[in-house]
């Protein structure tokens, strides 16, 4: 697959004369967004400290969503260690507590009710917004923190599209190959869109600072090995220049190993598991209707399907199944949902927007070769309003509403043992009240200030409800929403065109937060103490971020961003909150010869982070630095080079489990 995509390299390499219409290249994509897959609340300003554009990712070569919005203040990103899966955590929320979005359509496993990130890769995107404390209320349920929304693109002229092709290496040998290719035409009245992207990855380098242990020598990592492939297909309708109609098609495959634990906790298990298929494919619609010159009607439609399957081995050959510990799991999940959102500006001075919002979500789980199916699904339905009132030319007043329903249609478990019958939970249904305001004060053209309240939720998961964490611990269906009551003053001050600084205070007070609690049950069988999950949380989310953004010369630019978080469990002051580090703080400096010619310096700092809410284990603190280079050879092609962990930084995120070390990328990229 690696020599695939190098010949593709040096394809486009040797084109040079496809270049018929350029776009820019280094600052600016020249990638046009899809206007009608955001979420946006009329009134407040969007800055860029929660946007991350398509320039911004290939600059920092950010090819996975999880390293793209770790580009941003107040965004952690870690991994779950023992599933090789990614994690973001906005505000100390994790990824079940803020939503990931495709053009406003949610994604999400229905079972576990998060999707990881590694596995959507960025180079079909126009962008990526970040909602954080005030969300609106039309992206639907469990934005408790915030939520995510990867933008696709959408093409401007008759005929635009790129084609990047490259590879990494360690300090000794290619590990890694990617590639992409975007083609798109706009006609006028119809355009068409498609996008084929890949990462194929053959282990991670380690750092040579890595001290080989009983099931890890270094070197290369152990079932470290990834490969996703993603295709899309947009075809959309524009009659004139307010109505929009499109239909998307995208497809995912993924195949991962899961790298065995390292670390020196005792209790933490030693798992030979691979992931054979992580697979996903959505095909959804989006619609928006002028309804004469103040109103509008937007639709969506969609269906996603999610097929994994997982295989825990009994050793390092990861070819036999003998053992208690091995076993075959596998999901095969479905969604169906849509929304209505009918919006209007009849009243003067005011936006009204009021939405419809349904899903459907199916989880079939299948066990070993033999065994029985179990069937879970639930359905959500959501009516929300929100309103901005401009008071004045510098006051505008958000208001938004919204009230979520959950049914639990059908939740099944083995009767006994034997797994030779089936038998049902019990099927409880919850509502959830979210409501919020906020006052954009725009004070002159140098100062705005923003002041929010938010009072959201999130429904537990099935997998919250209803696992027995491989005979751990016993279910619990009757599971309440987790609430949080959200509030902040966000500040931006551009005192000049070459300085731009945001800051944000923000606090965050949740109750019935559900927490493990141990000793719940004993199993005379295994001899041990079960837990369960339970309402029985009160904690303190309290931050302060920090971002700036100066070009004092031409050839000259630099960013820095800040993030302190505190995360006090009110309950129980002695669990602590895992995987998000206290401080951190992370930058860059550019030095241009030209836009499309410059070398970039990029370096973050961490602070340490506990792996067990005991506290016992943490990854402890680590700074890297970045370095990176871009040369445009012509209007059409451009070299990028870069070298990521310079210093070959042995460093963790999640406790046991390192991540690479020093790492080389050289990739070209063709744009017509």
């Amino acid at each position: 697959m690696k020599k695939a995509i190098l010949a593709v390299f040096l394809l486009a390499a040797v084109r040079p004369a496809m270049a018929t219409e350029a776009v820019q290249t280094g600052g600016e994509s020249g990638v046009g967004i899809y206007k009608a897959g955001e979420i946006t609340v009329s009134g407040k300003k969007s800055g860029s400290a929660e946007t991350v554009s398509a320039a911004e990712m290939e600059k920092l070569g950010k090819q996975t969503l999880s390293e793209a919005a770790g580009t941003l203040p107040g965004i952690n990103i870690s991994n779950v260690g023992g599933r090789n899966e990614g994690m973001i955590y906005v505000r100390g929320f994790d990824m079940r507590q803020v939503p990931l979005y495709l053009d406003g359509v949610p994604l999400y496993v229905p079972y576990d009710g998060y999707v990881d990130p590694n596995r959507f890769l960025t180079m079909s995107l126009s962008g990526i917004s970040v909602s954080k404390g005030f969300t609106s209320v039309l992206y639907g349920p469990n934005t408790l923190g915030g939520a995510i929304n990867m933008v696709s693109r959408k093409p401007e002229k008759r005929l635009e599209g790129n084609v990047t092709a490259g590879g990494s290496f360690g300090d000794d040998q290619i590990d890694a190959g990617f590639g992409s290719f975007n083609i798109a035409s706009n006609q006028g009245k119809w355009y068409v869109q498609a996008g084929l992207s890949m990462l194929d990855r053959d282990f991670r380098p380690l750092s040579g600072s890595f001290d080989p242990m009983k099931y890890e020598n270094g070197g290369k990592q152990d079932n470290s090995d990834t490969r996703d492939i993603s295709g899309t297909v947009k075809v959309g309708y524009t009659p004139n220049s307010t109505d929009e109609y499109a239909i998307t098609f995208n497809s995912q495959h993924s195949e991962k190993g899961v790298p065995v634990y390292t670390g020196s906790n005792p209790t933490q298990p030693i798992r030979y598991w691979r992931y054979g298929n992580w697979d996903k494919t959505s095909i959804y619609y989006i619609g928006k209707t002028s309804l004469g010159e103040t109103s509008y009607l937007k639709t969506r439609a969609y269906f996603d399907n999610y097929y994994n399957t997982l295989e825990s081995y009994d050793d390092a050959t990861y070819t036999t199944q003998k053992t208690s510990k091995a076993f075959s799991s596998r999901y095969d999940d479905h969604t169906v949902g849509g929304s209505v959102e009918f919006g209007t500006s009849i009243i003067k001075d005011n936006m009204l927007k009021l939405a419809l919002l349904d899903k459907y979500d199916m989880h079939n789980e299948i066990g070993n070769i033999g065994e029985q199916s179990l069937d879970f699904e639930d359905n959500t339905f959501s009516v929300a309003a929100e309103n901005t009132w401009s008071a004045s030319s510098h006051v505008s007043v958000i208001a938004g509403v919204r009230q979520d329903f959950r049914s639990t249609i059908r939740a099944e478990e083995f009767a006994d043992k034997t797994k030779s019958s089936i038998r049902s939970f019990s099927l409880e249904d919850n509502q959830a009240t979210n409501a919020q305001l906020a006052v954009v004060g725009k004070i002159d053209e140098h100062h705005e200030l923003t002041g929010y309240i938010a009072s959201t939720t999130r429904f537990p998961t099935l997998k919250d409800r209803y696992s027995y964490k491989l005979g751990k611990a016993i279910a619990n269906p009757d599971l309440d929403p987790e609430q949080s009551l959200n509030y902040g003053l966000d500040y931006t001050f551009r005192p000049s065109g070459q300085v731009t600084m945001r800051a944000s205070v923000y606090q965050s007070k949740l109750e019935d937060t559900i927490q493990q609690v141990n000793n719940v049950a004993y199993d005379a069988a295994t001899r041990t103490w079960l837990y369960q999950m339970q309402n029985t949380g009160k904690s303190t989310f309290s931050g302060f971020e920090y971002s700036a953004d100066w070009q004092p010369l031409e050839w000259l630019k630099a960013h820095v961003s800040y993030s302190c978080i505190d995360r006090h469990n009110n309950s129980n002051p002695d669990l602590m909150f895992t995987d998000v580090p206290r401080h951190r703080l992370n930058g860059y400096l550019q030095f241009l010869v030209d836009r499309s010619t410059w070398v970039l310096i990029e370096s973050e700092y961490n602070t340490r982070r506990y792996s067990t809410s005991d506290g016992l284990y943490t990854a402890g603190a680590y700074g890297l630095v970045n370095l990176r280079m871009n040369v445009g050879l012509n209007d059409a092609l451009t070299l990028h080079a870069s070298v990521d962990n310079l210093f070959d930084r042995n460093y963790e995120v999640a406790e046991g489990y390192p991540e690479p070390g020093r790492e080389y990328t050289l990739s070209m990229t063709c744009a017509f």
